[in-house]
């Protein structure tokens, strides 16, 4: 009998103590909507989101930043997404995103559809009043991505 118990504890541990595979479905290179390229992996329990690179190539500045002090600086490298929490099998919420286009930060939740393309929505207050956009996977060895920018080899 409690061999039988040992059997079935070990046979189940893997099952217990894995990571859920889908949280990471979100990590990877995605471009977003203005032609950024931005790099999501995990950091603890969260995703964060790293400008990487973009399809212009032309050199961006965070001139609507509201610190003067940032203003000056490059986007490239600039962390824009944080604290996106893990919420079921395609969802992820409680994050924030900056908007270098406007200086603003939103609250956002992100949404990866069957095609494997990704809906962030920045909203602020509740989500119904807020914005939609459409990312859309990038290899990794896309020539408009910085690959010293990279947070780690698996994403």
């Amino acid at each position: 009998m409690a061999l039988r118990l040992v059997i079935f504890a070990i046979l189940l541990a893997p099952f217990v103590f894995a990571q859920n595979p889908s949280a990471d479905a979100i990590a990877g290179i995605w471009e977003t909507a203005s032609g950024g390229c931005v790099q999501i992996y995990p950091t603890g329990d969260t995703y964060t989101g790293r400008i990487v690179g973009s399809t212009s190539s032309k050199p961006r500045y965070d001139r609507k930043n509201p610190d003067p002090d940032k203003q000056s600086r490059r986007l490239l490298g600039a962390i824009v997404l944080t604290g996106l929490q893990y919420d079921n099998e395609k969802t992820w919420h409680d994050g924030e995103i900056y908007d270098p286009d406007n200086g603003k930060t939103y609250s956002v939740k992100a949404t990866l559809s069957a095609d494997d393309t990704l809906t962030m929505r920045g909203y602020i207050g509740i989500s119904l009043f807020g914005k939609s956009e459409t990312w859309k996977p990038v290899p990794r060895d896309a020539p408009n991505v910085q690959q010293d920018l990279l947070h780690d080899a698996n994403y």
